[in-house]
């Protein structure tokens, strides 16, 4: 019996907010900034290299024992 009762009327969309521009971003120009940026740069790519940490390997190694193909294991 929806023909008794009329649809209501689709809303009003809002109006779409003005885009702001992103803001200027300035390099960095001083000789202190690029040194720092330099040193972070040297530091993060020896810590990259490091695997283990400050305890060494934490697993245990494998200690089983390999057997070639091919050799009889009776004797």
């Amino acid at each position: 019996m929806s023909f008794l009762f009329p649809k209501a009327p689709a809303p009003a969309m809002p109006p779409i907010p003005p885009i702001q521009p992103d803001p200027v971003i300035k390099a960095p120009s001083t000789q202190i900034e690029d040194n720092l940026r330099d040193d972070i740069r040297r530091r993060r790519g020896r810590t990259s290299t490091i695997i283990t940490g400050s305890e060494g390997l934490t697993t245990e190694p494998d200690q089983e024992v390999k057997s070639l193909l091919g050799t009889s294991s009776g004797g």
